[in-house]
C-alpha cells in the first residue's frame, strides 16, 4: 500500500468485526513501533499487549465499557516510564562501546547530561535541588540559548510521553498497512489500569488501542480538518 494512502486510511474504529488479529501482526507492528524516533534514544516506552482474558475484561472496564474497547480483538496498553533510563543509558553506552564509538562526548552526554535531566527521586527532593541550580541557568539565558528543562518530574513525564506517542503512530500506520484497524483510547481510568498491570509511581499511561477489523458502522463520521492555513505556517 502507498505510504499517504495508509496514513489517510487510519481512522479511529470504534466498533469491531469478529475477525481475529493474527498474532503475527500485532508482534510484527509492536515491532515497528519501536523504530520511532525517540529523545536521546533512550526508548521510554513499554507496550502491555493484554492477552489474558480476565485482564482484558478488567481493562475493558477502566475503558468504561466503550465499544472500541469492548469489541476490539486484541488490547495494547502504551505506557511512558521516567524510571527506565538508568537501564537503557547503560544498555546504549554498551552498544558504543562495543562499535568503538564512545567518545568523550557521548560519554559526557550519557553519564553526565541525562542523569541530571532524568533522575527523579519520588519525594521530589531532587527537583528542588535542579530547580536552585535553574536560577543561575535562566541567568544565564538572557545572554546565550541555554536548556530550560527538564526541572519538574511533569516536564520529563510530559518528554517521555511524546516519545512514546510517536512509537503509537508507528503501530497505528502499521496495522492500517497489514489491514487491520484501531482506535487510540484516551477515556479511560488510569489508576485502575496501572493498578491492574502492577505499574509505579515512575509510568504514565499514554493510550490504549482497541484492534481489529472495523465493523460496517465502526466509523461514526467522515474525517474533516480544519483549513491547513489554519495550522501550517510559513515564516
Amino acid at each position: 500500500m502507498d505510504f499517504f494512502k495508509t496514513v489517510n486510511n487510519r481512522r479511529s474504529v470504534r466498533k469491531f468485526t469478529n475477525t481475529a488479529v493474527p498474532e503475527a501482526v500485532i508482534r510484527k507492528c509492536l515491532n515497528a513501533s519501536l523504530q520511532a524516533a525517540n529523545s536521546s534514544n533512550l526508548q521510554p516506552w513499554e507496550f502491555y499487549w493484554i492477552r489474558n482474558k480476565e485482564k482484558k475484561n478488567q481493562v475493558v472496564k477502566a475503558c468504561f465499557s466503550q465499544n472500541a474497547a469492548k469489541t476490539a480483538k486484541e488490547l495494547v496498553v502504551a505506557v511512558a516510564r521516567i524510571d527506565t533510563w538508568k537501564r537503557n543509558r547503560n544498555f546504549i553506552v554498551e552498544e558504543y562501546k562495543k562499535q568503538n564509538k564512545f567518545i568523550p562526548i557521548i560519554n559526557n552526554y550519557y553519564n553526565k547530561l541525562i542523569p541530571f535531566a532524568y533522575y527523579h527521586d519520588r519525594f521530589g527532593i531532587s527537583g528542588l535541588i535542579k530547580r536552585i541550580i535553574f536560577v543561575f541557568i535562566n541567568i544565564l539565558g538572557y545572554f546565550k540559548p541555554v536548556p530550560r528543562g527538564p526541572i519538574y518530574k511533569h516536564e520529563l513525564f510530559e518528554t517521555v510521553t511524546k516519545t512514546t506517542a510517536l512509537a503509537c503512530q508507528n503501530f497505528m500506520i502499521s496495522l492500517v498497512a497489514e489491514g487491520f484497524d484501531s482506535c487510540p483510547m484516551e477515556g479511560f481510568d488510569e489508576r485502575r489500569i496501572k493498578k491492574i498491570l502492577k505499574l509505579n509511581w515512575g509510568c504514565h499511561v499514554v493510550m490504549i488501542f482497541g484492534i481489529g477489523k472495523s465493523d460496517a458502522d465502526g466509523i461514526y463520521n467522515e474525517r474533516f480538518r480544519v483549513i491547513d492555513k489554519l495550522v501550517i505556517k510559513e515564516i
